[in-house]
Parts: structure tokens; C-alpha cells; sequence
């Protein structure tokens, strides 16, 4: 325990650890790596100001697992670890700092006043001060927890909404399955027809050639009807259920097309940044019938802007927040030779990359690719196949959903949606 009194000297509260800037070869060897524990626990709970962050850096950049126990290591392993251990520390001696903060999806993940090798795949933004970064860290933080909070009744109306439309969708689909036997109840009305004026009275079966297939089957048959009502009846059944194909077969068209619609919406959802993102989408939903409009309340201004990047190459690239977005920047922002992105069969944002008249280099196919892998439902897979063409043949179907639009001629590429160094513009 540590007094802080007037007038009593202040101390570091070490906790028994050690001070890494004075540590040397044999201490780190001898006393650090002989805990049984994993690596990057044994450095920081042997000394002080390293954080779990720093140590799994520190195994990061000797290439060891940091999870892994330091008994399971070689020798040359623990003096490799050792060696980047006290270069890191020379480092912080001769005062060679780098503030930056991991980005992660748009949002603040991890910040150090050292390089973080171990997430080079995410965005790095660098700083002058590790005061800047800490200010920062912790208001881009807050707003983004405020915004998790403020869209949490959102999320549930779409949460809702589209487990409800799963299971009307699985429901359709199984009543569906069960019309499949339509035409059956057509045949044997057709053979009862055809075959049946030699049946005896009673008879609880019809034994006939299937002249479609050319082999022999059985028709059950109600005893207690003739056969030309034994065939009405099959007629009437293959018409019921022609009639109920018929109407299954739009109404599962039409729940498809409304759960692909509130998936766009939880990615809109996922993407907002700020309470002005969160306008359009209630709006969206109030449209749509997920909300009701208070009688009292008014629209209000819209402010969200889509995302603005401009690519390696200098070539301004538009991605869209939400629906609204993405249809006014497809329809209205782009022209028939610019160049369109989206990840292949799946919600997602809009990708407009605006050409001005010239041909693309193929690095900015690639990272107008990762963006539209980035901003949509995939943006945490490896591989993502994504869909690209020229404005021109994009079209979209009369009365369909905002965003919603359809392409038959495309090309495709596979990416990783990593959008680590492509310029994001703040407009």
C-alpha cells in the first residue's frame, strides 16, 4: 500500500514488478520467461508500464505466439524475444515515439505511443502527441458508444422486423414444398379419365399406364364416388394448389426482396457514425411502415453525407450510408461511364468511383473493390468476391426499394476488404 500524504515522497507502486527500462538479458531470461504463464502475460506481470497490448506487440514483432507458454519455447525463440523486448525499450529511451490509434471498422480499437505492428492490417492514424491520441481515442469513443445507444431502439425494430420475415419466409417455403405434388393430382384425374369407364363399383384403386412416363402406377380411389367424380375430385385438387404455387411463388418473392431490405438496413445501421446517419434510416423505416410517424413530428433536415475516398491513383471514390445514399449517388451522382462496386449477393453500400472521362488503373479497381467489400455484410471475411461494371448497366426495377437495383453484365474480383491506406476525405 502506498501513502499519499502532504509532505510523504512519492513512489511508482511496482506491485513487485520491475522497471523494463533498467532490465538486461538475464533478468528477462531468468526471471521473465521462467513464470509459467503465456509470453505476453509473463512480460506484463514482470514489468512495470507494460500493458497486454505492448506485450503481445513485443511477441508480435519476434514472430512467437503470445498465448503460448514460455516453457513451450526454444532457447534461440526466448532470446529472440528477449532482443525485441530491449529494443523495444532502447526505443522509448532515445524517445523514438510514434502515437497512433487502431482503427477498427471506423471506430477507435487499440492506441499506443509505440508502432503496432500486430494490427498493420487495420487503419492507422498517426498523431504528434500521445496527448493528442488519448484525446482522441476516448471522444471518438464516447460519440460511438452515444450512437451504439441512440440506435438501439433502430436495431430492435430491424432485429424484429426481419426474424418475423424469416420465419413467414421459411413458412411460405414450406407450404410451397407441399404443391409440388400439383401436378400428380393432374395426371391421375387425366388417366381416370382415360382409363377408368372399365371400373367396377367400389373400386378403392385404378391401376394404369402413366402415358407421360410410360410405366404403370396406382390411383387411389374414394369408394363411395364414380370415376368422373373421383377425377373431379383430383382436378380440383391440382387446381387448389396450382392456385396456391401461383401466389406462394410472388409472396416469397416479395418476402425475399423485404428481408434483403432490412439487411441493408442493419448494415446501414452497423456503418453510421454519427447521430446525423441515424436521420435518414429512422426515416427509412418510417416509410416502410417499421415505424409510425408521430402525428407532431416533422421531418427532419438531412445532414449525412455519403463517404468520400480518393484513391492512390487520385480518383474520387463515393460510398453510401445508407439506401437513400446509395440510390442518389447510382442514379443521380454517377454518369453511365463511371464505374459501380458492390459485394456479390450480399447487403451492402454503393461504390461509385468517378472516372472524369479517363481509364482506371488497376490499383483503383482493387481499393474501390475493398471498400465495397469493407461496407457490407462481409467486410469480416478474408475473401470476398466483388461485383463491378460501368453505371450504364445498372437498372432499377419500377416500385422496388431504395438501393435495390439489378445488373446482368459484370465482372468480378476476389478481395480482402482491407482499406488500411486509402484516403478518407473529410468533406
Amino acid at each position: 500500500m502506498r501513502e499519499v500524504l502532504p509532505g510523504r515522497e512519492y513512489f511508482i507502486p511496482t506491485q513487485g514488478k520491475n522497471n523494463p527500462l533498467s532490465a538486461d538479458e538475464t533478468q528477462f531470461l531468468t526471471q521473465a520467461l521462467s513464470k509459467p504463464l503465456s509470453a505476453a502475460k509473463a512480460i506484463y506481470t514482470s514489468y512495470t508500464g507494460i500493458s497486454p497490448c505492448i506485450a503481445n506487440e513485443i511477441c508480435y514483432r519476434a514472430g512467437l505466439d503470445a498465448d503460448a507458454p514460455t516453457a513451450s519455447f526454444q532457447e534461440e525463440e526466448k532470446t529472440h524475444l528477449c532482443n525485441h523486448f530491449l529494443w523495444m525499450m532502447q526505443d522509448i529511451k532515445n524517445e523514438t515515439f510514434y502515437p497512433n490509434i487502431a482503427v477498427e471498422n471506423g471506430r477507435p480499437f487499440e492506441f499506443s505511443s509505440v508502432r503496432l505492428t500486430q494490427y498493420r492490417h487495420l487503419e492507422q492514424q498517426e498523431f504528434t502527441s500521445i496527448s493528442e491520441v488519448l484525446e482522441h481515442f476516448y471522444a471518438a469513443r464516447d460519440t460511438y458508444t452515444r450512437i451504439r445507444q441512440k440506435s438501439v431502439d433502430l436495431r430492435k425494430i430491424v432485429a424484429t422486423a426481419l426474424e418475423r420475415s424469416h420465419k413467414k419466409y421459411q413458412l411460405q417455403l414450406k407450404q410451397l414444398k407441399d404443391t409440388e405434388k400439383r401436378d400428380k393430382y393432374k395426371v391421375y384425374g387425366e388417366l381416370i379419365n382415360t382409363y377408368g369407364y372399365g371400373l367396377e363399383e367400389g373400386a378403392k384403386s385404378l391401376e394404369a399406364l402413366n402415358y407421360y412416363t410410360n410405366e404403370t402406377i396406382q390411383i387411389p380411389l374414394d369408394p363411395q364416388l364414380t370415376p368422373m367424380e373421383n377425377a373431379k375430385k383430383y382436378f380440383e385438387k391440382y387446381n387448389k394448389l396450382k392456385r396456391t404455387y401461383e401466389a406462394l411463388s410472388e409472396l416469397t418473392i416479395e418476402t425475399k426482396a423485404e428481408m434483403e431490405h432490412l439487411e441493408s438496413i442493419s448494415i446501414s445501421l452497423d456503418i453510421a457514425l454519427n447521430e446525423d446517419d441515424l436521420v435518414q434510416i429512422k426515416q427509412e423505416l418510417i416509410e416502410y411502415g417499421y415505424i409510425r410517424r408521430k402525428g407532431h413530428e416533422k421531418k427532419q433536415k438531412i445532414k449525412s453525407r455519403p463517404f468520400h475516398y480518393r484513391s492512390s491513383d487520385g480518383f474520387d471514390i463515393y460510398i453510401g450510408k445508407n439506401n437513400y445514399q446509395n440510390e442518389e449517388l447510382t442514379f443521380k451522382l454517377a454518369n453511365g461511364g463511371d464505374w459501380w462496386f458492390h459485394a456479390k449477393k450480399m447487403p451492402g453500400s454503393h461504390v461509385i468511383v468517378k472516372t472524369n472521362g479517363q481509364e482506371l488503373p488497376d490499383r483503383t479497381f482493387e481499393e474501390a473493390a475493398m471498400l465495397a467489400g469493407y461496407y457490407s455484410q462481409g467486410r469480416d471475411a478474408q475473401k470476398l468476391e466483388i461485383d463491378y461494371l460501368q453505371r450504364k448497366n445498372v437498372k432499377k426495377p419500377n416500385g422496388s426499394a431504395p438501393g435495390f437495383v439489378v445488373y446482368y453484365t459484370n465482372y468480378s474480383m476476389t478481395i480482402h476488404p482491407d482499406i488500411a491506406g486509402i484516403e478518407l476525405l473529410a468533406d
